[in-house]
Order: structure tokens, then C-alpha cells, then sequence
């Protein structure tokens, strides 16, 4: 497999444009761990901000779902109960995920620092 890491780090240099990171709970193949490990690595001014950064808790329809770490550009999402293929194992969650992040809603509209279009 290629790595995109430099891509990431692009992305988030430009401050111009989110970035969504999201992992499955149960996955082993890429899971919470493994990506926390690999976004410490990243060449970005906010990696100390964002490591640094509070872990919330994200609930879908008052429900725990996860755990939602951000900032500025950069948003990572661990999903409860998710694998490998999070919109399969989780579907109603995943799609909650996805709206509310790109419409900037509920806890995906409070990122830190980072003024939006």
C-alpha cells in the first residue's frame, strides 16, 4: 500500500480545506491506535494542538457513538462498535458522521481555532 500521509499534510498546511479521519473501534487492520500513532507523525504546524486537544464524546440520537477529536482542519472520529468497514458494521452512525461533518453541525461545528467559508 501507498501512504497518503503526505497528501494529509498538504491538505491541512493549506487551512483551507477539512480534513475527516475516521476509524472503527474494533478495526484491526487500521484502527484508533494504529491511526493515532501514524497522525503523530504528520508534518503539520497544529500536530501539538491537535494531540493535545480534548477527546469528546459524539452521540447519535442520544446514544454514545463515539469519540470526536479536533483541531482546526483536522477532525478524527473513533466510531463504537465499528470494524474495518464502519458504514457497514455501524451504518446509522456513519451517515450521522458524515452529515454532520460536512454541514458542520453539533459537535462537528465547534473546531477550534479554524474559520470556515
Amino acid at each position: 500500500m501507498k501512504s497518503v500521509k503526505f497528501m494529509v499534510e498538504e491538505l491541512l498546511r493549506s487551512n483551507t480545506i477539512r480534513v475527516l479521519l475516521y476509524q472503527g473501534q474494533l478495526d484491526l487492520i487500521d484502527g484508533p491506535v494504529q491511526v493515532a500513532a501514524w497522525v503523530k507523525t504528520m508534518n503539520w504546524e497544529g500536530i501539538v494542538e491537535y494531540v493535545n486537544a480534548e477527546r469528546k464524546i459524539w452521540k447519535v440520537n442520544g446514544e454514545l457513538a463515539g469519540y470526536v477529536q479536533q483541531w482546526k482542519s483536522l477532525t478524527n472520529v473513533v466510531v463504537l462498535g465499528g470494524g474495518h468497514f464502519v458504514p457497514a458494521d455501524q451504518p446509522l452512525n456513519a451517515q450521522a458522521m458524515i452529515e454532520e461533518w460536512v454541514l458542520q453541525k453539533g459537535i462537528f461545528g465547534n473546531s477550534p481555532s479554524f474559520a470556515y467559508l
